[in-house]
């Protein structure tokens, strides 16, 4: 029997898509006339599922605490969703993203929208700390009996989520091994009479190679799907539809078929399984390419992104499956209203023009993080400031600037924090966010280098690819003296595992401002500064990176 799966993963709130932009792209409606197309060509065939980070980034899913994506995943029909490190950032139910009050739940937003929804969460590998039983809200994993076939889905976590999101509301829970997990719970599907097993996890990579499914050359073989599968024992699982990292992959990886399309409603990802109920196994699987969520296409091409596009080509309306795309209408209209709520907000000027596009960078200087750094080193006055790459989630387009344009860059709900910090401190926490492992932190006051030869072949953690840092004027950081940082709370409070480092740290020494996120104190500093002056991206020798391997494409 054919059973086809498709896959989205890290939507991350963006509902309506990107519409400001040369050739619109992405957004619900528009993927559900992709999902129709699907059903269309494989009557009672289809699986629709998704590998996590749902909600959180844009205004118009954070002001409502993600209900309209619940409610537009209930329509399109998914079958399950694996439970991401940004589904906690919510909080209770209400403004506060963390609880204030002893009768706040610190799960309720998630809980609200778990319960709302037609398809279950799914983590094999979160458990409740007191009962080390899994969550009453979410499940392991589920059985979808599609086309004859029994379908076992488990959903994974990543171990590294108390590192990604707000301590506070994930104190209750443990994040175990996905190891072993996928194995007790595949073995428990299979005795169930499941055909065949996938999981969904919110565990990814990235590879940089997808034409040849078998060449694994490109893929960088120290992110989290590549360990999980190479610890797996064989033949325990039939699928993986990975997310997390916003790469792509398209291979076979230790014998099992991984996919993981873009972030932000871009792509979505697609493998038919042939399965035999009778043997209780799947004969053969086919990875379809990664598909870009597009109303209109470049001609010849299944693409609307300019820069994918050949020299001279038009765009012409996309075609699916033998289906022409285009918003399903229902959800649209369904999903409008919420827009209309925030739309003032985010199309409020700002009165700043930005001279070129600021862009973001996780693994060296970005033209973005310089200013935001600096604003945030100015805010309080501090010798130096750090943001993480990883809280800069958008691009900051070339000319004038709205308050949604702002929120994109910055969508959670973190606060300034002042922290005095030894110079030894500040060593060790830019020793533990250059390793490669995450995102570099971007810094304003300081300059230092990193080497991705140096400590190669050291395990991950125990890396130091610092080869030096300065005070800005040239003049070494001195272990011993004491610094005023400016940081956002989510770094203050051992963010991005940084643990280790704020946790030698007194609490009299940290102070945290809860009155305004983050973002309204970049808009204010920036009305202060740049109103009538543009905003220029200057990349100033921050961060210097030696030996740095090629970035995978995104």
């Amino acid at each position: 029997m054919h059973v086809v799966v498709a896959g989205t993963t890290d939507v991350h709130g963006w509902f309506e898509g990107h519409r400001d932009v040369p050739v619109p792209y992405g957004g619900l409606p528009l993927f559900a006339s992709y999902v129709a197309a699907l059903r269309a060509a494989n009557p009672g065939h289809v699986v629709v599922v998704d590998s996590g980070d749902v909600f959180q980034g844009t205004l118009e899913s954070n002001f409502f605490e993600g209900e309209p994506l619940v409610k537009a995943y209930n329509a399109i029909g998914y079958d399950a969703v694996a439970v991401g490190n940004h589904e906690f950032d919510y909080g209770p139910v209400g403004p506060d993203s963390v609880p204030t009050k002893p009768e706040d739940d610190p799960l309720g937003a998630l809980k609200r929208n778990a319960a709302n929804a037609k398809w279950p969460f799914l983590s094999a590998n979160i458990k409740e700390k007191a009962t080390g039983q899994t969550p009453s809200w979410m499940k392991r994993s589920t059985i979808v009996t599609v086309a004859g076939v029994k379908l076992g889905i488990i959903g994974l976590s990543t171990p590294d989520t108390p590192n990604t999101t707000t301590p506070e509301n994930i104190a209750s829970l443990s994040f175990g091994d996905p190891v072993s997990a996928t194995v007790a719970e595949a073995a428990d599907l299979r005795a169930r009479g499941a055909d065949a097993v996938i999981v969904i996890a919110h565990m990814g990579g990235r590879c940089s190679d997808l034409e040849d499914v078998h060449d694994n050359a490109s893929c960088e073989m120290e992110h989290e799907v590549m360990k999980y599968l190479q610890a797996l024992p064989k033949g325990t699982i039939d699928g993986y539809f990975a997310g997390h990292t916003h790469f792509q992959i398209r291979q076979v990886i230790e014998g099992v078929p991984v996919v993981q399309g873009s972030a932000y409603s871009r792509e979505f990802s697609t493998v038919d399984f042939f399965v035999d109920p009778k043997q209780h196994r799947v004969l053969r699987s086919e990875l379809r390419p990664l598909t870009m969520i597009c109303r209109q296409v470049f001609t010849g091409t299944s693409t609307c992104d300019p820069k994918q596009a050949p020299k001279g080509t038009a765009l012409v309306p996309r075609m699916f499956e033998g289906r022409a795309i285009a918003d399903e209408p229902t959800m649209a209209a369904m999903l409008q209203p919420y827009a209309d709520r925030v739309a003032a907000k985010r199309n409020e000027p700002l009165g700043i023009r930005a001279a070129g596009t600021l862009s973001r960078n996780y693994t060296g200087e970005s033209t973005l993080g310089n200013p935001l750094s600096d604003l945030l080193r100015e805010w309080g006055g501090a010798d130096i400031g750090f943001v993480n790459s990883g809280g800069i989630r958008s691009d900051l387009h070339a000319g004038d600037l709205k308050y949604g344009d702002l929120f994109e860059v910055s969508p959670f709900d973190n606060f300034p924090a002042l922290v005095e910090m030894t110079g030894q401190q500040l060593l060790d926490a830019l020793r533990i966010t250059s390793t490669g492992e995450r995102g570099f932190l971007q810094v304003s006051g300081i300059r230092y280098v990193v080497d991705y030869v140096k400590d190669h072949d050291k395990p991950m953690p125990e890396r130091n690819r610092l080869v030096s840092v300065t005070l800005a004027n040239g003049q070494p950081l001195d272990p011993t003296a004491t610094y005023k940082v400016a940081t956002i709370d989510f770094l203050a409070k051992g963010g991005d595992a940084l643990n280790p480092v704020m946790n030698t740290i007194p609490a009299d020494r940290k102070r945290i401002d809860s009155t305004t996120p983050i973002r309204d104190i970049y808009v204010a500093m920036l009305k202060q500064h740049h109103s009538g002056v543009p905003l220029t991206p200057k990349a100033e020798g921050r961060i210097t990176v030696l030996n740095e391997p090629p970035k995978a494409a995104r």
